[in-house]
């Protein structure tokens, strides 16, 4: 191998390692403060006279909400790794002209 492949491979090694490193810290911090947020959104319930079961079920939305975000990212991650089916016949096409 050459050492421009080399020096290549590292620093393509280096950036996914990086943007990794980012998306889960991401996903940590958006866990740790949807916690936060659904706790504190439960108390002011309680404190505003509404029972406890009931305000656990109104602030469920904020995990709901996070879940679905999650899904979408984690969605658009797979399929951006899939190729289609009409980008393989297309690149037949230019190869065969």
């Amino acid at each position: 191998m050459e050492i421009k492949t080399i020096v290549t491979v590292i620093k393509g090694s280096y950036y996914i390692l990086k943007m990794a490193g980012s998306l889960l810290t991401a996903w940590l911090t958006l866990g740790w403060r949807v916690r936060r947020a659904r706790k504190s959104f439960e108390k002011q319930l309680i404190k505003g006279g509404m029972a406890r079961e009931d305000a656990k079920q109104i602030s469920k939305v904020y995990s709901d909400l996070k879940d679905q975000m999650m899904g979408a990212v984690k969605g658009a991650i797979s399929n951006a790794r899939k190729p289609t089916k009409n980008s393989h016949f297309s690149l037949v096409n230019v190869a065969s002209t």
